[in-house]
């Protein structure tokens, strides 16, 4: 038996589930993107109504519960494509059969329970006992061994899905001189609740088999799956700012990789070095907090490609450490001086956060903004 605010919240994460469903379908992203997203809370949405069919469509319950397994299969791949759709702005890859192999092989499982008479089936999924029977000890070994599958397969794309934030994120630092609205922090945060909420559930089975007082893990596990839900359906719907950059090759191929292919010389490289250094100290393109690779390419009159070549290898900076230097050094007058606050100091330099410009000071100076300012008057009082 379930407790009523077991109950309520498993209604709660359903409804969120089904908004999220509806609000991705109806979303203004791209078709893959909202494809998974919607995938994504799809699977939630069944998992969570375990409750809600116990209690009034019992008659279901063993039907039901089958279907869990097959939608707990999908979800790590589900949630790595989404992630894959949703870091590209090349056409995203679709899930490949090794992605549906465990989803397969749990939807043969489920039709096996599905077979077995209803008295099986209460004996087993109300019950907890295991009639006798070979095809009944085949199918709960199948299920076991299915469930040890998917903790390594959602290891695998737990990885996978760091992995390709990681090398979308190196990637983003070649294009674009302010990241604060393109990164998809909230992508992290997702992760950690997802593998927080597993951890719970999984001490929650552990409850069921010791004693413990399970209802209180079953309701903190709906809980934190409600505000799984709601976190994913605020941050999902906000599309990165449109540009006119250059849409980023595969993020796990290398420089040297790229730069192989290159037909830029050792002369036309320089030369491209000067126009860039010029672009910087003479026309200031630094101060445009909307400066992309895009941009600066078309000042330098030179395709992106080859500016991105010139800046690692003539330079050695990507673009966006080069351009926060060149913003750093101009803030630094501005911070001796102590007249500007630090967020004014910030923006008048093209940076779109004090946040981000704290971290780029910092960076290239070794101190904060405050410290600086503070060690500057020092140096003119010793001066005096």
């Amino acid at each position: 038996m379930h407790t009523d605010g077991t109950i309520a919240l498993s209604a709660a994460c359903l409804g969120l589930a089904l908004a999220g469903v509806m609000s991705a379908l109806r979303g203004t992203q791209d078709g893959l993107v909202r494809y998974y997203l919607t995938l994504v809370f799809g699977v939630f949405g069944g998992m969570v109504s375990t409750p809600l069919v116990f209690t009034f469509a019992f008659s279901m319950y063993g039907f039901y519960l089958p279907i869990v397994l097959v939608l707990l299969l999908i979800l790590p791949p589900a949630v790595f494509y989404y992630v894959v759709a949703k870091t590209t702005e090349l056409e995203p890859s679709t899930m490949r059969w090794r992605d549906l192999i465990l989803p397969i092989a749990g939807s043969f499982v489920m039709f096996g329970y599905w077979l077995q008479p209803a008295s099986a089936k209460t004996a087993m999924f109300i019950e907890g006992k295991l009639p006798a029977g070979y095809v009944l000890s085949t199918l709960v070994l199948a299920t076991f061994v299915l469930i040890f599958c998917w903790l390594v397969s959602s290891c695998v794309y737990l990885v996978a899905t760091l992995r390709r934030l990681r090398a979308y994120r190196t990637k983003l630092r070649t294009l674009y001189s302010n990241l604060d609205d393109r990164e998809l922090r909230w992508l992290d945060w997702f992760v950690i609740s997802l593998v927080t909420l597993w951890a719970v559930t999984a001490f929650t089975s552990v409850a069921e088999n010791t004693g413990l007082d399970q209802a209180v893990f079953e309701e903190l596990v709906y809980g934190l799956t409600a505000c799984l839900l709601l976190f994913v359906m605020a941050f999902a719907s906000i599309a990165p700012p449109e540009t006119e950059a250059e849409a980023p090759e595969e993020p796990d191929e290398t420089s040297e990789e790229k730069y192989a292919r290159s037909a830029l010389t050792e002369a036309h490289a320089q030369q491209l070095a000067s126009r860039i250094t010029s672009a910087m100290e003479k026309d200031a393109l630094y101060l445009d907090p909307n400066l992309s690779l895009q941009k600066l390419s078309r000042h330098a009159g030179a395709l992106p490609n080859q500016v991105s070549q010139t800046l690692n290898e003539q330079i050695g900076s990507t673009f966006f450490d080069y351009i926060a230097r060149h913003r750093i050094e101009a803030a630094k007058p501005m911070i001796r001086e102590g007249r500007a606050s630090t967020l004014t100091v910030s923006l008048d330099v093209g940076f779109n956060s004090r946040s981000t410009f704290y971290k780029a000071f910092k960076r290239e100076t070794g101190m904060t903004p405050k410290a600086f300012r503070d060690a500057a008057k020092d140096t003119l009082r010793l001066e005096y």
